[in-house]
């Protein structure tokens, strides 16, 4: 595996420069070959960049696809390994963007060694840790413990995936004592304490780090509950209790001053949104279209979220009604072609909850996953906690996030109205006494539409939940089936081309020289 270079700090440098002051400017020339002569500061905006257009941008579309949120317009070619599953070694891949802010991170904890920089070293901890747990997530044996090291180590071996999961645990722990130490130094350089602020998320708030370390925490230990015993888990996470998760207004948000020039905008909307001359990008708007199943779960359920995840037919993002959704909705004017089908060209488009304009953070984890993640540890018993309050106030984050509200009522109250009708299952909590699992997960992957989509990937290959949505391009449903048609889901990711290129004899080791099934070779924590 070859050790990825530090182009992120370039490109974040060049970024950063439309809204830095000089001072901090002129400090960025550094050569990232030789990066003693830099400092942490400079590397932390680029690497959560980096995490944030990972977790928020279009690395995951075929996810959102594959869920029912998204599909594609008629009149475009069909996309047929996306319609039909089909994954190969050349894509889609993760690999390197995720190793990759992993060089930058390895650097800025090298020089977070010095004194007084406890907390970016904690944070580089942390960041580690998810940049890995994605890695797993999608490959399960990854290069772990002698990964990032350079020349010092040309060939890695591969790590197996639960020993990849507990470390990065111990990672986290560590970051949190580490950023403890830096609270209690009274000469500590605070990532917030410059302008502009390095820590482009928190502002070097470092209460909320921990709180969003705890949420990390808590999402990997959840992920694990097919094979740790409940009181593995439990005893872990009353390890960092006092911390707390992340709650209600407290969405891990990245801004490191997107503008609305081009290299310089968000995630997403730097890829469907419209360039600085405000036209589209590559057409990208045209060509997503609104998931007929996820949008019918929002019709069902009366949910108000249906006109911030989708437009009324034919609106387009130019329109000046486009971030100004009526709610209720007529849902008469919503429509969208089902999974395996490609022939609406007016349908929904993508909504404003998700395209939030040019100049708007990029989300790292949202209040409401870790809610929803609390609410899944306190039904499993995992931690002590009201799991119905908790599955509301997931609910209730998603729709503050989104900014649903009407000429009558705010965020809050259309939440609350949502999940207190009767009957509803999978909306009600009264309404799913036996399937609270499936609510909460349910319910999670209602609010992460093209915001988090990896984390519902995630679900349902560990639980089977959120329910997947029917494929028509498969043998089930359709008389003539694609023959390329894929059985589900993939499980999985190849390894990509450059692994058996440059580090063959250990992939060998690790998958005992077998080729990868995405069907049935399965992640570490699924069930076996």
């Amino acid at each position: 595996m070859k050790k990825f270079l530090s182009l992120v700090i370039i490109t974040s440098a060049v970024f950063i420069m439309s809204s830095c002051h000089k001072s901090f400017l002129t400090s960025l020339a550094v050569n990232p070959n030789s990066p003693s002569g830099g400092t942490p500061e400079l590397i932390l905006p680029g690497v959560l960049n980096s995490i944030t257009f990972n977790v928020s941008g279009l690395l995951y579309s075929d996810q959102a696809v594959w869920l029912g949120y998204w599909n594609y317009s008629g009149g475009y070619t069909y996309f047929t390994d996306q319609q039909t599953y089909k994954v190969t070694s050349g894509g889609p891949q993760s690999w390197g963007s995720w190793y990759g802010p992993l060089s930058n991170i390895t650097i800025m904890m090298d020089l977070a060694k010095q004194p007084h920089y406890e907390e970016y070293a904690g944070i580089g901890e942390i960041l580690e840790a998810l940049c890995f747990q994605y890695l797993v997530d999608d490959y399960n044996m990854v290069p772990y413990s002698q990964a990032m090291k350079g020349v010092g180590e040309m060939f890695p071996v591969y790590d197996p995936g639960q020993s990849v999961y507990k470390g990065i645990v111990a990672q986290i722990d560590t970051g949190m004592t580490l950023i403890e130490a830096g609270m209690a130094d009274p000469q500590v350089v605070n990532p917030g304490s410059v302008s502009p602020a390095p820590d482009i998320m928190f502002g070097g708030n470092m209460k909320l780090w921990l709180a969003f370390a705890n949420s990390l925490k808590l999402r990997i230990l959840v992920r694990e509950s097919n094979v740790l015993s409940s009181g593995t888990i439990q005893a872990e996470l009353a390890k960092t209790a006092s911390y707390g998760y992340l709650g209600l207004g407290q969405d891990a948000l990245v801004n490191p001053g997107y503008i609305n020039a081009d290299g310089k905008q968000n995630p997403i909307w730097s890829s469907l949104g419209t360039n600085a001359a405000s036209a589209l990008h590559t057409d990208g708007y045209n060509l997503y279209k609104a998931g007929k199943y996820a949008m019918d779960f929002y019709k069902n359920t009366n949910d108000p979220r249906l006109a911030y995840f989708y437009t009324p037919n034919g609106v387009k993002l130019l329109d000046p009604n486009y971030s100004s959704p009526t709610v209720p909705a007529d849902t008469s004017k919503f429509s969208a072609d089902p999974l395996g089908v490609q022939e609406i060209h007016g349908g929904s488009n993508i909504g404003p909850g998700v395209l939030k304009g040019a100049t708007a953070p990029g989300v790292v984890m949202t209040a409401s996953e870790s809610l929803f993640l609390q609410a899944e540890a306190a039904a499993r018993g995992y931690i002590s906690g009201d799991a119905q309050q908790l599955y509301q106030q997931g609910i209730t984050a998603s729709f503050e996030y989104l900014g649903v509200s009407s000429s009558s009522e705010n965020s809050d109250q259309l939440a609350a109205d949502y999940y207190n009708q009767t009957g509803v299952t999978n909306v009600s909590w009264p309404s799913s006494p036996n399937a609270q699992i499936e609510a909460i997960l349910t319910q999670k992957w209602a609010a992460l539409n093209g915001i988090s989509v990896a984390e519902s990937w995630n679900d349902w290959r560990r639980t089977g939940y959120p329910i997947p949505a029917p494929n028509y391009a498969n043998t089930s449903l359709n008389p003539n089936p694609h023959p390329l048609a894929g059985p589900h889901m993939p499980y999985r990711y190849f390894y990509p081309d450059v692994e058996f290129s440059t580090n063959q004899d250990q992939l060998n080791k690790a998958t005992g020289g077998k080729a990868i099934d995405p069907y049935n070779d399965k992640i570490f924590w699924m069930p076996q």
